[in-house]
């Protein structure tokens, strides 16, 4: 009886053979479908990469931007150039426009202080306003309590 169900057990197919055989069997019969089929998932692969390497160029060049108006923004605070404020406020909108992650909402809060700073204190009451509805915490934090050093002067 226990040879019987060895037997038994030995001439039976294995599972991951037969499920091998049948796929070699699908591939050999619909070898242009599956030709197609690899062609088109590697284009759409290719595609998903290049997406998200552009995606991450764009959030580089923003963060670049505004880094440069921070330093334009400093370089006023040190020397106190009007020509280096004025290129900060016009470096801060061009981030602004591009509206590029949360880079944006950051970029808004220093151009509210570039506003502050040239006396606009009614723009930069719009933008501290408009930052302290729609922001992250942090953000909002910020923006709220400059809000109230402007109602303070």
């Amino acid at each position: 009886m226990i040879k019987k169900k060895i037997k038994e057990g030995v001439r039976k197919q294995d599972i991951l053979i037969a499920t091998v055989e049948l796929v070699y069997s699908f591939f050999r019969t619909n070898l242009k479908l599956c030709i197609i089929a690899a062609a088109l998932l590697i284009v759409a692969s290719l595609s998903v990469y290049g997406y998200a390497a552009y995606e991450e160029k764009k959030d580089e060049k923003a963060q670049v931007l505004l880094f440069q108006g921070v330093k334009n923004l400093d370089e006023y605070t040190a020397s106190g150039k009007k020509e280096n404020l004025d290129k900060a406020e016009e470096i801060f909108q061009k981030v602004i426009q591009q509206k590029q992650g949360k880079i944006y909402k950051i970029a808004k809060l220093y151009l509210g202080t570039v506003y502050s700073i040239k006396g606009q204190t009614e723009d930069a009451r719009k933008i501290y306003l408009e930052l302290s509805k729609d922001s992250p915490d942090v953000l909002k934090m910020l923006s709220e309590k400059t809000l109230s050093n402007l109602d303070n002067k």
